[in-house]
């Protein structure tokens, strides 16, 4: 069972950090309707691109290389959870959905192991 709970918490700080640097990263931006002005975002691309070193492609090609192999450890490390930790896992997820970013980690498998640490103390 600590294993479980383990494995969760690990998959969930995991999911939680990836979350968090993509919405920081992510910025809205405004709708391109025309293709005219796809071609343009595309060719300041390119121009961008060309400004930037061998290296930091290289760098960033190895940085989504290591990435996709965590995504993949991750999901093998899902599918080897009971069905219940991953009903559970479903479960909080809903629930953390519907709170705000920064109230989010109120609920989590540490904060469980904490409400139980503190009913076990309780009855004794």
């Amino acid at each position: 069972m600590k294993k479980i709970l383990l494995t969760s918490a690990i998959l969930l700080a995991f999911s939680s950090f990836a979350q968090e640097e993509n919405n920081d990263l992510a910025k809205p931006a405004p709708a391109l309707k025309k293709p005219s002005e796809f071609q343009k975002v595309i060719t300041e691309y390119k121009s961008y691109v060309a400004t930037v070193s061998p290296e930091i492609r290289d760098e960033i090609i190895e940085y989504r290389k290591s990435i996709a192999r965590i995504n993949k450890k991750k999901i093998l490390l899902y599918k080897k959870l009971s069905q219940s930790a991953q009903n559970y896992l479903k479960k909080e997820k809903q629930f953390k959905t519907q709170l705000p970013k920064d109230e989010r980690k109120m609920i989590s498998t540490s904060a469980l192991n904490a409400e139980n640490a503190r009913a076990e103390s309780a009855s004794k």
